[in-house]
């Protein structure tokens, strides 16, 4: 199990933490001007969406940059839809938004608030995802 936490954290960890300082940044900027916690919310987890999976689909093209062309785009597409698919539309048009707009109702620090809901959402946002990533590894050998 050891080993597979190490894969996971080196798999997720870079692209979370990208995710997250922009969810942080968006969040708040959008807070301080429009004052509204839903519209926040939902730029927060967009910003989410694009550090996170434009930090792992980065890595991912790199690891297959002698493999070109539309059929490795193809499986490239395949694989981020089979491990991140199901997760991905929980937590961006329900879990994350709920949380990045329900925790700071309660918490006075705006980006602890947003931090605490990030990891709230991340908690039910990664058992789908991981079970994802091993069934594509199982299932597809590149």
């Amino acid at each position: 199990m050891r080993l597979k936490l190490r894969e996971w954290c080196g798999r997720y960890l870079i692209a979370e933490f990208v995710g997250l300082i922009l969810t942080i940044l968006v969040s708040n900027l959008t807070f301080l001007f429009f004052n509204n916690l839903i519209f926040s919310a939902v730029l927060g987890t967009w910003a989410d969406n694009l550090g996170f999976y434009g930090t792992i689909i980065y890595r991912d093209v790199k690891k297959r940059k002698n493999s070109t062309g539309m059929i490795s785009l193809v499986k490239l597409f395949r694989n981020v839809i089979i491990e991140f698919g199901p997760a991905e539309y929980l937590d961006s048009f329900l879990i994350r938004p709920f949380y990045l707009t329900v925790i700071p109702s309660f918490i006075s620090n705006y980006s602890l608030a947003i931090i605490i809901g990030s990891v709230l959402a991340n908690i039910t946002y990664y058992i789908p995802t991981i079970i994802g990533y091993e069934t594509r590894k199982k299932l597809f050998k590149d």
